[in-house]
């Protein structure tokens, strides 16, 4: 309300949506919020008309004529909230439409996704301080339930964030109980993973639990393995057909009790209050990640209960996912494809997509949407949509591909310390929700002396 810059850090389910909806009311302007998933937008919006308030949602989903009947809606002063995605706010229509009726505060949902998706398939994100200079300026408020101090760190540096208040509630969710399995190989843990499924006792028995897997191939065959449940078994992931993801969600959402088995393209913005496990198949990549998919757990308070299946095998997928780092050659190699491309595959824009670009490309397809990403985050490219690109500088010199290449190196570095936290997380005999604290840097935060987790559990045996 100052007009400061504001980091929030609140645990899920405890009403991180009235920070911008209450400040939105009171303002004179538009409150233009980021989503990251359609779903998320449409569910946000839907409370804010509730409450009596116009919202207007643009994204991919909507039709041409609901897409003009938005914008006459933010000409006329008629929204006051304006919910969109980081894709769609690099039109710069929008940005122009929007810094014309005049934006009082600018949100940024989930930020956490600036670090874990802004580098590796949303690289608009790493844009959206672009988006706020061209909206002028806007005071900016970050939500996201948790971030270490070194993510903090890198939200406030990509959003380009100008001495932000930071407000953060604490880490703790006492009706979670957190639990490690040792375990090895994948039918051992099918078999951990069926008992965990059919425990009969009072506190999950017969009620929704997600599944998550590190990739596509684990969803496919635990879906159809343990079909045979009690209860409904769904699957969901990103090479699922819309359509068939849609009515996954629904199913999980509104249907009968199920299991889920999911990648973590799953549970973002998932309103679902009884969630009564959450069971980790492989070991992610990062305690923020846990933290963010295990949180989806017991949004009503009750207790849940959230499982990690650890087998130190699973390290060499994550070791995989967490990459290498690009040079300096190989990003300005990736401009100059993009420049000589435009010229010759470019439309009267000047973008072009990246599938043309492969033949004319000494880089592979990977390797140069990841140069793209990069360069993108230092204003040089931006993305078009539709896999499409647009170069933004004719020319760039060294210093800046190679400060980009040292970025990278940095972030893979980080990429393989967050792995370690996450190991020593699963391997230590003290207690998880501490663990989870000291991490956090929320160590003051008073843990509960009768903490419910396993190794908590063991040690009150033990010492009895």
């Amino acid at each position: 309300m100052e007009g400061r810059d504001t980091l929030i850090l609140m645990p899920t389910g405890s009403g991180k949506s009235l920070c911008y909806q209450l400040p939105g009311l009171a303002l004179e302007g538009v409150t233009v919020v980021v989503s990251p998933l359609i779903s998320l937008a449409e569910d946000q919006a839907k409370h804010i008309r509730e409450l009596g308030c116009q919202a207007a949602i643009l994204n991919s989903s909507k039709s041409a004529k609901q897409l003009r009947e938005f914008h006459q809606d933010i000409q006329s002063g008629k929204a006051e909230f304006v919910f969109t995605t980081p894709e769609r706010l690099q039109q710069s229509d929008l940005c122009q439409l929007l810094s014309e009726v005049g934006v009082d505060l600018f949100v940024i949902d989930e930020a956490h996704c600036v670090c874990q998706w802004g580098h590796d398939f949303r690289p608009d994100y790493l844009c959206l301080h672009y988006a706020r200079e061209r909206l002028g300026n806007p005071p900016t408020l970050a939500m996201t339930a948790t971030a270490s101090p070194q993510a903090i760190d890198q939200i406030v540096r990509s959003l380009k964030l100008c001495d932000p208040a930071i407000v953060a509630t604490g880490t703790l969710r006492p009706n979670l109980r957190l639990s490690v399995m040792p375990s090895s190989g994948d039918v051992e843990k099918e078999r951990q993973l069926r008992a965990l499924l059919c425990d009969g006792s009072d506190l999950i028995a017969n009620e929704p639990a997600i599944v998550y897997c590190a990739t596509i191939n684990t969803v496919e065959r635990l879906h159809s393995q343990l079909a045979n449940l009690r209860m409904p078994t769904l699957a969901y992931h990103g090479r699922m057909k819309k359509a068939a993801r849609i009515a996954s969600q629904e199913a999980f959402t509104n249907g009968p009790p199920a299991v889920m088995f999911a990648t973590n393209a799953f549970g973002l913005g998932i309103d679902k209050p009884n969630i009564r496990r959450v069971i980790h198949h492989d070991i992610p990549g990062s305690l923020e990640a846990y933290y963010q998919e295990f949180g989806r757990a017991g949004r009503d308070g009750e207790l849940a209960a959230c499982t990690l299946l650890y087998d130190r095998e699973d390290l060499r997928l994550q070791k995989l996912f967490a990459g290498g780092s690009l040079d300096s050659s190989q990003l300005r190699t990736a401009h100059h494809t993009l420049i000589q491309g435009a010229h010759r595959y470019g439309d009267e824009t000047g973008s072009v997509a990246l599938k043309d670009l492969k033949p004319i490309s000494p880089l592979g397809t990977q390797t140069l949407k990841n140069c793209f990403q990069h360069l993108a985050s230092a204003g040089l490219m931006a993305p078009s949509g539709r896999g499409r690109w647009t170069c933004l500088a004719d020319k760039i010199d060294h210093e800046a591909t190679d400060r980009l290449a040292d970025e990278s190196r940095l972030r893979s570095e980080h990429r393989r310390i967050a792995l370690d936290q996450i190991v020593q997380y699963a391997e230590s005999t003290e207690c998880r929700w501490w663990r989870i604290a000291n991490h956090f840097a929320t160590q003051d935060e008073q843990v509960a002396s009768a903490c419910c987790c396993d190794n908590c559990q063991t040690h009150a045996i033990n010492v009895a």
